[in-house]
Formats: structure tokens, C-alpha cells, sequence
């Protein structure tokens, strides 16, 4: 198992709310994603959300469908970008790594929670990737 591999169990282990993860490298490439959830096909907009830097007042993207569920992006900072599913399907999580960094680290959230509940160990998985995307 992979250094990467074992920090995304890690993860999965200890925020029991997040169903789904994936790891973007600088380079926009998918290293890894739980088997659960493809994101190969929505990558191309993914990257475009992480490479888009933002100036003062602009909101950028406004919403990310991914596998067909729609989120309405309700936080896009440098530190994390944030969706929700209006249709309750659940949320998602992306964060730069390292923060500010064009690879990220993207987890579904569970519908039931609000994505908040997993913010504090998502960030905090994304900068013990810093040195291995």
C-alpha cells in the first residue's frame, strides 16, 4: 500500500462521514479515488475550478456536477471550495494541496451532515499530502 493510500484509510477511518475521495496531483492528474467514486470524467472541470484563481469580488465557478449530482458551490476560497447538492445527494469538499496548490484532495460528504462536520480533517489530511502529490 501506497504512502497515499494509507493516508486516505486514515482518513476514511477517522471522519466516518465522508463516502468518497480522490487525489488530484499538480499536474491535474487523478493519482488515486476511493472505488466507489469515479471522477475521471468530471476532472476536466474539477482542475478548472483549482486553477482559476479568483480576484477580489469575483465568485468564479457556480456550481460542479459531478457523476451527475449537481452542487451549488456555497464557499470557493484559496483553503477549500465547498458544494452542496440542492437535491440532497450529499457534498463536497475539495482542498488545494498544498493550500493555494493546484493538486487537492476532493471527498464526498455524507447527506446527512453538513459538510462543515468533515472541513476540519479533510484540510488537515490535504497538508499531510504536500510532499507526495
Amino acid at each position: 500500500m501506497s504512502e497515499i493510500e494509507s493516508i486516505i484509510d486514515d482518513l476514511l477511518n477517522e471522519e466516518q462521514n465522508i463516502f468518497g475521495i480522490g487525489i488530484i496531483s499538480r499536474a491535474g492528474e487523478l493519482i488515486t479515488q476511493t472505488a466507489n467514486w469515479d471522477l475521471t470524467n468530471d476532472l476536466a472541470l474539477i482542475n478548472e475550478m483549482l486553477n482559476l484563481k479568483l480576484e477580489l469580488g469575483q465568485k468564479g465557478i457556480s456550481s460542479l456536477t459531478i457523476l451527475g449530482i449537481k452542487y451549488m458551490i456555497v464557499e470557493n476560497t484559496e483553503e477549500r471550495k465547498i458544494g452542496t447538492s440542492i437535491t440532497g445527494k450529499g457534498h463536497i469538499i475539495i482542498c488545494p494541496i498544498p493550500i493555494g496548490g493546484t493538486g487537492a484532495i476532493i471527498a464526498y460528504i455524507n447527506p446527512q451532515v453538513g459538510p462543515r462536520d468533515a472541513l476540519f480533517n479533510v484540510q488537515d489530511y490535504a497538508k499531510k499530502l504536500e510532499n507526495l502529490v
